[in-house]
């Protein structure tokens, strides 16, 4: 849903597999100021 959030058409979002799911999510989440650390594969902690 984080992606339809974000603009994504429903259809389009539901026929992603999990890899660019995921990697869209991390974008998205990017484009709102969220950093992801791709060695930890995590976001980091907003200071």
């Amino acid at each position: 849903m984080w992606l339809v959030h974000n603009g994504v058409p429903f259809d389009v979002a539901f026929s992603l597999d999990d890899t660019m799911r995921q990697a869209m999510a991390i974008k998205c989440s990017e484009f709102h100021g969220a950093q992801f650390d791709l060695k930890t594969m995590s976001f980091k902690e907003r200071e």
